[in-house]
């Protein structure tokens, strides 16, 4: 418990970026996978999370700033920004 309660913390201090291939609308070739953002949370230094942990609520399939929820633990959850940029 103490240890998710760390992660909080950490967590809210990354800034998550990820770049993926989007047309010119803003629209992704595909969407962003859990997968996907536990690989770019790693990259920027934080934790490692299992991508099961990671609730995405609405399928990530454009560019801009989105909001994932983490649950670190059955008391303890998460909220992470996640940036996302076409390439």
């Amino acid at each position: 418990l103490d240890d998710a309660k760390a992660a909080v913390g950490t967590l809210k201090a990354l800034t998550v970026r990820i770049r993926v291939r989007a047309g010119a609308q803003g629209r992704l070739f595909g969407s962003v996978s859990a997968s996907d953002i536990a690989d770019a949370v790693r990259a920027a230094g934080g934790p490692e999370l299992d991508r099961r942990r990671i609730e995405i609520a609405n399928p990530i399939r454009t560019v801009g700033r989105h909001q994932v929820t983490v649950r670190l633990h059955p008391e303890v959850t998460a909220t992470l920004d996640v940036d996302v940029a076409g390439s």
